[in-house]
């Protein structure tokens, strides 16, 4: 056993592990970049560290249909896309967005393409590439600042909406959450118009800062949204009514939850919370109480169960029929020198493996649809770590060019290259201060 577990309640613990990813910042001092396969019992399974790759931030995970978990990280001043063989630890590939900067979210959408969020050097644009790196679509907020002026969102400079998540919603439809204006909209992709939109600047009773927002269709067909409501210290649910107003159906607070970055509904209506600043992830039933409790130091960023689908897979609390503001409970309390205990032990970890061999799942290979994985082992297609074959791969690639850049007239070849080579290490810097 590990000296990372908090809350265990045995006869309600887990079946799977619980990969949870580790930003790495403890107050102003740069941390590890983790990912960590939690076991039932709150054991750990392996840790995967970026920081020993080079990486600076560790951000989402998804399952792969193909058995690989897809993870974004980040280099100062670029976005780093990894996809993690779970069996081992390694880089099956590593992708370099060298036009997408800070990149919170990467979600394979299925027909080898993939959508992500580029808040960069006043780019602030959703986009969508492909496996050979072309640009497929993108929606820029410059575009749309009716909606989103660069005035608003806070004193934040080039990243002024400050776009953290991207998801797919049916076939044709993203969910996107606009951090800087406590707002999370849904973009036609087709049409790029905005369907609809949950909270508004400023209107901090309805969402303040929020990050990770899911899509849940109700039984009767509402739309509903779970988000963690981050400066509020909450996790919220929404649902839409039939005159496309919003009202809250169910909220968790209390019990030191504090500025949570991720909520997914879990099959059996639990909720799986990631902490930020309590360092922890908890499991919490409709009702509040805390039923499996980890510590992830220093601010964990995303987490995901095993065998569920990625984001949220389950009820919506009206469907349970726990509606209401609900206090948490049976928490383990802060407590400094045990989450410091944690840390040392996690960065001293040298197994790689994050999920046990029972739970591998996919059949190696292409990654084909997307879609939801299910635990138990590889296919016939695949080894028995699921590894798709390409490990050692590194791609260096600019993937999603930036249509902004433009020939700048009167400079001889050696002046442009010390133009830009001005221009990247301004990029790194800023990247690297910027409030993540």
């Amino acid at each position: 056993m590990s000296t990372c577990v908090g809350t265990i309640d045995e006869d309600r613990a887990p079946e799977t592990t619980t990969l949870v990813t580790i930003q790495g910042a403890r107050a102003g001092e740069k941390t590890a970049s983790l990912m960590v396969g939690f076991a039932p019992n709150g054991s750990v399974v392996g840790v995967h560290n970026d920081t020993a790759a080079g990486r600076w931030w560790q951000y989402d995970v998804d399952p792969l249909p193909n058995g690989d978990l897809l993870v974004a990280t980040t280099e100062p001043g670029i976005t780093v896309v990894e996809r993690v063989d779970p069996a081992t630890g390694e880089h099956v590939e590593v992708t370099r967005l060298e036009h997408v900067e800070d990149a919170h979210d990467v979600d394979y959408l299925g027909d080898g393409e993939f959508a992500t969020v580029d808040k960069g050097d006043e780019r602030n644009r959703v986009v969508i590439y492909d496996e050979s790196g072309e640009l497929v679509w993108q929606w820029r907020f410059g575009n749309h600042t009716d909606r989103f002026p660069r005035d608003g969102g806070g004193p934040y400079g080039k990243d002024w909406t400050h776009v953290n998540d991207v998801d797919q919603i049916g076939d044709d439809t993203l969910l996107v959450s606009v951090r800087n204006f406590d707002q999370v909209i849904a973009i036609d992709r087709s049409t790029k118009a905005v369907k609809w939109t949950l909270g508004a600047d400023d209107e901090h009773d309805v969402l303040n800062e929020q990050h990770n927002p899911d899509f849940i269709e109700g039984a009767d067909g509402r739309a509903t949204v779970l988000v963690a409501d981050s400066e509020n210290d909450r996790v919220v649910e929404y649902s839409r009514t039939a005159d496309g107003e919003w009202e809250r159906t169910w909220s968790l607070s209390g019990g030191g939850l504090h500025e949570p970055r991720d909520a997914d509904r879990l099959p059996n209506g639990n909720t799986l919370v990631t902490d930020r600043r309590g360092h922890r992830v908890l499991e919490v039933t409709p009702r509040g109480e805390v039923v499996w409790e980890v510590y992830t130091p220093w601010q964990p960023y995303d987490a995901e169960r095993v065998g569920t689908a990625r984001g949220s897979d389950g009820p919506t609390m009206r469907q349970v029929g726990a509606e209401g503001d609900q206090t948490m409970t049976g928490g383990t309390s802060f407590d400094t020198a045990a989450i410091e205990a944690c840390y040392e032990y996690l960065t001293g970890v040298e197994r790689d493996r994050l999920v046990p061999e029972d739970e591998l799942w996919g059949t190696g290979g292409e990654l084909g649809d997307a879609g939801t994985v299910t635990p138990g082992g590889a296919g016939a297609d695949g080894d028995s770590a699921g590894n798709d074959g390409d490990a050692g791969t590194d791609r260096a690639w600019t993937t999603v060019p930036d249509e902004s850049i433009v020939e700048t007239p009167g400079l001889g070849v050696p002046a442009a290259l010390t133009a830009l080579a001005a221009a990247v290490a301004l990029a790194a810097l800023v990247a690297v201060r910027r409030r993540p």
